[in-house]
């Protein structure tokens, strides 16, 4: 059973902030609307005694969405789809640390003598993890957002077909095939360590293989695309939502440095790429392929905070012991 909970926003009455709608689905008729509390939202959604996989500190909780997933209660549980979109960036940016600090100790030529660098002439964050034993680390770990990009799809769709009685919006509609295409995506950026790093190895000196270089950098784009698009789709939906007033400025802000920042770092790699001559300096100072690394991965670090809060689910799991008769 999944319930949808709304905060109903008030400017003039902070007492009105509290105020829920919850919205249940069941199989016989349309999604029914109850009043809830605020107190019973809060008891809920803090679980109690209930059991969980973490019992991970709350200030850990509100800065890391794996952790606060990992810390649900296991039997009813509120959270908002988008902890699951926010998930995929930090297994991106954990698996970018771990993958960086064993290759430059150990490995320190797979980064400074990357086939790729003559290219861009800066350093890449793929650098730290396009070849063994780093790449191992990098494919197992980012699989995981094969799960966690497909769950929030599911989740997301789950509650647009909810509120909307399965009459999507244009905005609803945007969001769907955004997500749809970064679940999808996230298959296929798994191919970055076949494509690209395979076809060239650390210290080669007959130059990159551009055709090589050129897909795997069309795949790290459509992935960056795809997330952009979801978290654009995330936003515009409570925007345009019965809970527009929880718009801040700072998440207006942040869609818009988002979508510059990406923008920004598909630009100046399609030029180093389409530009390059072997033997000659990248088209483009370093710095700015540099610069647009650090602005692109800080705008993705930032979605957990900066997205703005939008209608929980609530999720109830039940065992039923008796078996047959519940299958029948």
């Amino acid at each position: 059973r999944l319930y949808l909970f709304w905060p109903a926003v008030c400017r003039s009455c902070a007492d009105h902030r509290g105020a829920m709608l919850r919205v249940s689905s069941n199989a016989v008729g349309a999604p029914v609307a109850v009043a809830a509390s605020p107190g019973q939202v809060t008891a809920k959604s803090q679980g109690g005694d209930s059991p969980a996989v973490c019992n991970c500190p709350k200030f850990l909780q509100d800065r890391s969405a794996l952790i606060k997933l990992l810390s649900q209660p296991l039997d009813s549980r509120i959270f908002e789809p988008k902890d699951y979109l926010a998930a995929t960036s930090e297994v991106f940016s954990y698996t970018l640390i771990i993958t960086w600090v064993l290759t430059f100790i150990w490995y320190p030529d797979q980064i400074f003598e990357h086939p790729a660098r003559p290219i861009i002439g800066s350093f890449n964050p793929c650098f730290g993890w396009d070849y063994a034993p780093a790449s191992y680390i990098g494919l197992t770990f980012c699989s995981v957002n094969v799960f966690l990009t497909y769950r929030y799809t599911w989740l997301e769709q789950t509650r647009a077909l909810l509120v909307s009685d399965g009459k999507l919006s244009a905005v609803q509609q945007f969001s769907k095939f955004a997500s749809y295409w970064l679940a999808l995506s996230s298959n296929v950026w798994l191919l970055l360590w076949l494509i690209g790093p395979n076809a060239d190895n650390p210290r080669d000196d007959d130059g990159p293989v551009m055709k090589a270089w050129f897909a795997h950098t069309g795949i790290f784009i459509n992935y960056a695309i795809a997330l952009f698009l979801a978290a654009f789709g995330n936003y515009l939906e409570v925007a345009y939502g019965p809970n527009s007033g929880v718009i801040e400025p700072k998440n207006t802000i942040f869609i818009w440095v988002y979508g510059i920042s990406g923008t920004y770092l598909g630009v100046v790699y399609v030029y180093d790429l389409v530009m390059y001559d072997f033997g000659e300096p990248p088209a483009l100072h370093p710095f700015f392929t540099q610069a647009a690394d650090v602005f692109w991965m800080a705008c993705m670090g930032s979605i957990t905070s900066f997205l703005p809060r939008e209608a929980p689910l609530r999720m109830t799991v039940e065992v039923i012991p008796d078996t047959e008769l519940a299958l029948d």
